[in-house]
């Protein structure tokens, strides 16, 4: 049984130092490959920051024709005669309609006769007058020779004054029918509705014998309206197309570099391959606080034709940097809880910088504050790297 045991003990022993041994030898490899890594010294890409050059933005937008005017009628009646329709090109005063309004001709012939009788009494007033100063006078002379009573000297006075008095009513009547008269001629001169500039008819809303009323909209039975509600328009609505323009919102990042006369590039859908040269024309000088924006116009030439408001078109503006910025790859940027950083290689050592970003062109990223265009950027830094840390440059002419 001793014998046994002892046989049995040392079978276990032999099987726990085959085991052991190798764990150990791996455990060891293990522990000193570690230490080479930690030993090791990484290599890193590095890049050197580009100074920002002129950039392009493209914004996407909508045209519109530099001048449209919905058209209203300024007088009731019935609609007499209709001398234009849709796509009719026009010119500044050319007659579009007229109006046929017996009831303001009515009007008007009797603010007329109005006036006439008011200027009749206001003759028979002054008449009455001139006698009331005469008779006055005499009394007056006849007062001084003691020839009249007081009281008849008294009277014809007052009977002056009363004449007077009825002059000034009368002539206040007279401008009163004459601003009636004046305002019937221009209530009869709204009869005729004429363009108020040169340009296409794009709505036309009304027919011969429709009833028009003066400042109401009408039925739309031509075409549908070009207001976004989709309500009754009026009249007729005209649109200067021989100029466009496109309204566009700038981010703020680019804001301040959108002045008056800046060069634009406008193209259309669908005809990327014809683009058409523009300028900015305004800018509203203030941001959108809800999306932090630069409401932009560009004029748009367009005395051929080819566009038409309405259409969805690109607008490439190329913007150029304002103040020392340098440019870097996107990748090349760290965010955590300290900032925005890069990691800048200085003798073979690691040093986090701190940046401030400006404009984001997507692949790269305009540094505004942080570098002097000197360093060493690692293109695409790690989790890893730490700031001191030694590491083996690779430099490269690339920043993409």
């Amino acid at each position: 049984m001793v014998a046994i045991g002892i046989a049995l003990a040392a079978v276990f022993l032999m099987l726990v130092a085959v085991g052991t041994i190798p764990r150990i030898r791996n455990n060891r490899s293990l522990a000193a490959a570690a230490a080479d890594v930690r030993n090791a010294v990484p290599s890193v890409k590095v890049i050197r920051p580009e100074r920002a050059v002129t950039s392009s933005l493209t914004l996407a937008a909508t045209t519109q024709a530099i001048q449209d005017a919905i058209i209203y009628a300024r007088t009731t009646g019935y609609l007499k005669r209709r001398f234009v329709d849709i796509g009719d090109r026009v010119q500044a005063g050319q007659l579009l309609a007229e109006i046929e309004s017996p009831e303001i001709d009515a009007q008007l012939r009797q603010a007329r006769a109005s006036l006439v009788q008011g200027e009749r009494n206001l003759d028979v007033q002054r008449a009455s007058r001139e006698l009331a100063k005469v008779t006055m006078d005499r009394y007056v002379a006849a007062k001084a020779e003691n020839a009249v009573a007081a009281e008849a000297v008294d009277q014809s006075v007052a009977a002056y004054k009363t004449a007077e008095a009825a002059v000034a009513a009368s002539e206040a009547a007279v401008e009163s029918s004459r601003a009636a008269v004046e305002r019937y001629v221009n209530l009869t001169s709204f009869q005729r509705v004429v363009a108020p500039f040169s340009g296409i008819v794009v709505q036309r809303n009304v027919d011969v014998g429709a009833l028009i009323t003066a400042g109401s909209p009408t039925d739309n039975t031509a075409a549908a309206p070009t207001n976004l509600t989709g309500a009754p328009n009026g009249l007729f609505e005209v649109a200067q197309i021989d100029h466009l323009r496109v309204f566009v919102n700038v981010p703020q990042p680019f804001a301040p570099n959108v002045r008056r006369g800046l060069p634009a590039i406008v193209r259309v859908r669908g005809r990327l391959d014809q683009p058409i040269t523009a300028s900015v024309t305004r800018t509203s000088s203030s941001l959108d606080p809800a999306t932090l924006t630069l409401l932009t116009q560009v004029d748009v030439p367009n005395r051929s034709g080819q566009l038409m408001p309405g259409m969805f078109v690109y607008v490439d503006f190329q913007m150029a940097p304002s103040g020392t910025r340098w440019r870097v790859p996107a990748t090349a940027l760290l965010f955590d809880g300290q900032g925005t950083r890069v990691a800048a290689v200085s003798a073979n050592t690691i040093h986090l910088q701190a940046v401030e970003v400006g404009r984001d062109f997507g692949d790269t990223i305009e540094i505004q504050a942080g570098l002097d265009g000197r360093e060493a950027i690692v293109a695409q830094p790690t989790v890893t790297l730490n700031e001191g840390q030694r590491v083996t440059p690779i430099e490269t002419d690339r920043t993409r």
